[in-house]
């Protein structure tokens, strides 16, 4: 039992040693740096591509809003001329039949 905590004990400070050589050296440093540009470049990547989206589903709804508004008015013509050519269409069924 002694004996195993003992090579943990050999494991952890040639670990120790090592992380302390990396960083004296000035490369964990240099490591760190590029790991966050990375991920920094990654989170701009990722923002750019949500606010496209994000447009995109702007511009779709603006679409769907405009032809709503143009359904809604064709809509409304169409039922001011229908009483109009229903009472044309009547009256000519009308005089058609007394002349049948």
């Amino acid at each position: 039992m002694v004996g195993h905590h003992f090579w943990l004990f050999a494991g952890g400070a040639a670990a120790a040693g090592a992380v302390a050589g990396l960083a004296s050296g000035g490369l964990l440093h240099k490591a760190a740096v590029s790991v966050t540009a990375g991920c920094m470049k990654v989170g701009d990547a990722v923002s750019a591509e949500t606010q496209s989206i994000a447009d995109d589903a702007a511009d779709k709804r603006a679409a769907a809003r405009r032809q709503a508004k143009i359904d809604a008015a064709v809509a409304e013509r169409l039922k001011d001329l229908e009483a109009g050519i229903r009472e044309e269409v009547t009256q000519k069924v009308d005089e058609a039949g007394t002349e049948a």
